[in-house]
């Protein structure tokens, strides 16, 4: 089994203190949205306040903008040190932080932590698993990406991998126990959240973490939601328990789903644009908006299956499914609300050949329009454009048909987010001006 390369971080564990990041998110935010307000030249506003009156325009002075101040005799190091590092991911970061100590500095610090995982959001790689077994990486690119413990030793427990999203893994005791923690294997940082109010049984619960990197989400806030059946009367219904990190607590949403078509939910789910999606055994999707806690039933297309992936596609919800004609396979991918089909893709696999009594299966779609599938016995990636791919794993499985359906397979995102709240102690503690010109250059 492939490992990732080690390199060093050192973090202790996350400690459960969410007061801390309350009172930075407000000073962060406070000086943000302060920051912000322009300074014109003549003291008076750009638009008059009455909505039928725009004042005549003015010159407002560049410098003058405080998240924009001109710096002179900038060296390159520290143009790249400032604005591209953020684009990278965790694993190369580690490798420059031996450029110098002033790049060590600045890649370890919170601030610098936040802008990674708000600018650097690709998939990296899959966390995969068999039933029994313990948890693995494939990575992308080697070089780039990678973790230190890919099968996540540093948590109390032995853990059963449930879902993922924009750097955070979700995991559950293996003993099928209420346990669950949030942590990101990069850092090794975790958080083990409190019992929910209600029972998760193994079969009648799915998961989707929620988070969403944003300019003022300095503390990593995240939600969990558990989509469980209950069964209230006759009729059994779908009910949603929702941890938040802000709270440190789970709460019941007032909103029932008692439609047919969502009552057994097919596996954990995904987190795009503020809303949660649930396959459903019935060829059905049930969506649940986080704000408003409203739930919906979409469509899936006809045909799927084991072998398709509910996904993200340049930022929009798709169903890619692999279709079988004769010796050769095409990509068929749906979107939209309806999930009309969108575009019949052509798969040159090349020198992959699939078995009479092996299968194709979706895994997870990439930022550069490019798919993660096993193929018989083989996890690759594809380029839809370019119809070129590289094999990033033999799975080793004797017969792959069998297991692929009982092996969970989870994009991953190398990021440095924090869960720890020391690290916004560590921010408190510094001069008001000097936490702000660092913020300023975000």
């Amino acid at each position: 089994m492939a490992t990732s390369e080690e390199y060093p971080i050192d973090n202790d564990n996350l400690v459960d203190n969410d007061s801390e990041e309350d009172r930075f998110d407000d000073i962060a935010e406070q000086h943000i949205q302060s920051s912000y307000e322009l300074k014109v030249v003549d003291r008076f506003d750009v638009f008059d306040r009455h909505t039928h009156k725009r004042s005549a325009s003015v010159d407002v002075p560049y410098d003058e903008f405080p998240h924009k101040r001109f710096k002179q005799n900038m060296e390159i190091k520290d143009v790249i040190m400032e604005h591209a590092l953020s684009f990278l991911p965790a694993k190369s970061l580690c490798r420059f932080r031996t450029v110098s100590k002033e790049w060590d500095q600045w890649i370890t610090s919170p601030f610098f932590a936040h802008q990674q995982t708000h600018s650097f959001q690709d998939i990296s790689g899959l966390f995969c698993q068999l039933p029994g077994d313990e948890p693995s990486f494939i990575s992308l690119n080697s070089d780039a990406y990678g973790i230190p413990s890919p099968s996540l030793s540093f948590l109390p427990q032995p853990v059963t991998l449930r879902t993922t999203c924009n750097g955070l893994l979700c995991c559950q005791n293996c003993f099928g126990q209420n346990s669950y923690y949030i942590c990101n294997p990069v850092n090794k940082e975790w958080k083990a959240l409190p019992e929910p109010n209600f029972y998760h049984g193994p079969d009648q619960s799915a998961l989707a973490l929620a988070f969403e990197p944003s300019a003022l989400n300095f503390a990593a806030h995240f939600e969990l939601v558990c989509a469980f059946s209950l069964s209230l009367t006759d009729q059994p219904v779908i009910c949603f328990e929702i941890y938040s990190s802000r709270s440190s607590s789970w709460r019941l949403a007032e909103t029932v789903c008692s439609e047919l078509d969502a009552l057994k939910l097919n596996g954990d789910g995904i987190f795009l644009k503020g809303v949660v999606f649930w396959e459903t055994f019935a060829g059905a999707i049930l969506a649940f908006d986080l704000k408003e806690e409203h739930y919906g039933i979409l469509s899936l297309p006809p045909n799927s299956g084991p072998q398709g992936v509910l996904t993200e596609m340049r930022g929009e919800l798709c169903y890619i499914l692999p279709v079988r004609e004769g010796n050769s396979y095409t990509l068929e991918i749906y979107g939209d609300m309806d999930m009309n089909l969108k575009h019949k893709i052509p798969l040159d696999l090349g020198f992959v050949r699939l078995g009479r009594h092996q299968s194709l299966r979706v895994l997870a779609c990439l930022k550069d329009d490019a798919v993660v599938m096993l193929v018989g016995d083989r996890v690759i990636s594809y380029h839809m454009k370019g119809g070129t791919l590289k094999t990033l794993r033999h799975t080793e499985i004797v017969c792959a048909e069998y297991n692929a359906g009982f092996v969970k397979y989870l994009p991953y995102v190398n990021s440095l987010v924090h869960l720890r709240s020391s690290y916004m102690s560590s921010l408190l503690s510094e001069v008001p001006t000097a936490s702000y010109s660092k913020l300023e250059s975000l």
